[in-house]
């Protein structure tokens, strides 16, 4: 490595990260989860400024030492997606995401562009492609039964909610629930397709709930 950076090597490193998050980003973002495309941006361009801060700014000292926190940094933001209710665990997807841009920001950093980018389409054939084939194996009754999403101000309607889904439909579920960062909570039900307008048109008369609405699987 050179021992030092011009401004224009910095800015195609940094703007090389955050290009690349932000195609994982966008997958995200396209699917509406609480860290999307500027969270995803922001970490990988953290990660690469962090590195390069790292291996050029300490002299002789040892160059690893900033770098080496990210990785274990990364974990707890990672962590603040993830939310579990009851059986249901949300949001490890994205948390890996962030942990994955965390580290294509790194290999910017360090100048390793090529790798970066084989990262970044392999990460994306795996959210796309493989989210895809794994979306269908979990929906083989896709046909009988649909998933539908209730968007709550807050929890304290929400046992009331499932049992009013369940006493209409008493095949619906699982029932899972996911936070977003604005405070307000998704609520996924699977019900039978029969039943779907009949239960959203039920949710909608509940005080807490902002909006009722099929959820289109792909």
């Amino acid at each position: 490595m050179p021992d030092e950076l011009n401004v224009f090597e910095w800015t195609v490193r940094l703007a090389t990260a955050a290009l690349l998050s932000g195609l994982i980003g966008f997958e995200r973002e396209a699917h509406h989860k609480a860290a999307g495309l500027r969270t995803h941006m922001l970490v990988g361009l953290g990660a690469s400024l962090f590195t390069m801060l790292s291996a050029y700014a300490f002299g002789g000292e040892d160059t690893t030492r900033i770098a080496a926190q990210v990785v274990s940094g990364i974990g707890f933001l990672g962590a603040g997606a993830i939310f579990r209710e009851g059986a249901n665990v949300r949001g490890l997807t994205t948390a890996a995401g962030l942990w994955a841009v965390a580290a294509i920001g790194m290999t910017t950093g360090v100048g390793l562009v090529l790798g970066a980018v084989t990262a970044t389409v392999l990460g994306l054939l795996i959210l796309y492609g493989l989210g895809y084939a794994e979306k269908r194996l979990r929906s083989r009754d896709h046909l009988s039964r649909r998933p539908i999403g209730i968007r709550l101000a807050n929890l304290g309607e929400l046992d009331e909610i499932v049992s009013m889904a369940a006493s209409l439909d008493p095949t619906s579920g699982p029932v899972e629930l996911e936070r977003y960062t604005d405070g307000t909570y998704l609520v996924m039900i699977l019900v039978d397709t029969t039943r779907v307008a009949t239960i959203t048109a039920a949710a909608e008369s509940f005080e807490t709930v902002s909006e009722a609405s099929e959820i289109d699987p792909m």
